[in-house]
């Protein structure tokens, strides 16, 4: 009997070890039971959705090139350069550089009582990116000027140019130019080739034909103030 209960006292010695690693060791299953639901329904839980870019106001640009038309029409200077920005700046086709509103009313003032006075202008062939905000535009569009005059009085052909502007909206209400770029593209040199369309040179058109070349001195130079309402502060 004594050996019986010997035998049983070591067994129990013995068993009493591994339920307690036992019981300490079922809290933490029960933890990583717990956390798994967590685990998963995170994995479950769908991404959220990209955010869509805001879509920039093109008609609120037009609307500036024309209230710029407008004025140009008007032969009004000052109404023109009020499209712009305090720190505006455009360079006009004979080169002839307007800072801030001030100047830019100089510029057109130069314009307007000068060759092209009594011309409309007007903007068309818009591209327009907003970049890197929805408030700055990046604009190409052509100007037209008609209503110009040849030195003997008679009518002049229409005029295209192409316009490069940065328009800006600081305000939340009105475009404007904050940069102007109006040019004209250069015609080659009497006497020049044109460009081939191919590399084979047996192609190419003869140089020896000055007729064909058109004169770039007898081509009118359009105005200075195209609107640019790119900018911040004015419109074009």
């Amino acid at each position: 009997m004594k050996k019986l209960s010997s035998v049983v006292g070591m067994v129990f010695l013995f068993a009493t070890p591994l339920m307690a690693q036992d019981q300490t060791a079922a809290p933490a299953n029960a933890a990583d039971q717990a956390a798994a639901p967590a685990d998963q329904s995170a994995a479950a839980a769908p991404a959220s959705p990209k955010a869509k870019a805001p879509k920039g106001d093109e008609d609120g640009i037009k609307k500036a090139f024309e209230e710029v038309s407008e004025a140009w029409a008007a032969g009004d200077a000052k109404a023109v350069a009020s499209h712009f920005t305090p720190d505006s700046s455009v360079i006009n086709p004979m080169g002839m550089e307007g800072k801030g509103r001030r100047g830019v009313e100089k510029v057109a003032e130069a314009d307007l009582s000068g060759p092209l006075k009594g011309t409309q202008q007007a903007f068309d062939d818009f591209n327009i990116r907003f970049y890197p905000m929805p408030n700055i535009a990046l604009v190409d569009c052509t100007s037209t000027v008609t209503g110009m005059k040849k030195p003997d009085g008679t009518d002049a052909d229409p005029m295209k140019l192409h316009l490069f502007a940065v328009m800006v909206n600081r305000t939340g209400k009105k475009w404007e130019a904050l940069l102007v770029r109006p040019y004209a593209f250069l015609q080659p040199p009497a006497g020049s080739a044109a460009p081939a369309a191919s590399t084979d040179a047996s192609t190419a058109p003869a140089a020896s034909d000055a007729s064909a070349a058109p004169a770039t001195a007898t081509t009118p130079v359009a105005g200075s103030i195209t609107p640019a309402n790119a900018g911040t502060g004015t419109n074009p």
